[in-house]
């Protein structure tokens, strides 16, 4: 079941929302994981190019496979 609710927002988010199909499922996605203190981000939705280059700079990421990580970020 489906209820509508009037909140205030920033005048700056609803001009960013306005621009955006389906509305009411962002709003609803994001309440959810602000009330499930989720992280704010998906690791599925970062690219695997930029996970191994973030791994690779690492300092606590052992040397063999930085090497690894680095010939698969060169060799594209």
């Amino acid at each position: 079941m489906k209820i509508a609710r009037t909140f205030t927002i920033d005048y700056h988010l609803y001009q960013e929302l306005r621009k955006k199909p389906n509305q009411s499922r962002i709003v609803e996605s994001s309440i959810r994981r602000y009330l499930n203190a989720s992280e704010d981000f998906d690791l599925e939705a970062i690219p695997t190019r930029q996970l191994m280059a973030c791994l690779q700079q690492r300092d606590d990421c052992v040397q063999h496979i930085k090497v690894i990580l680095w010939d698969q970020l060169t060799s594209s």
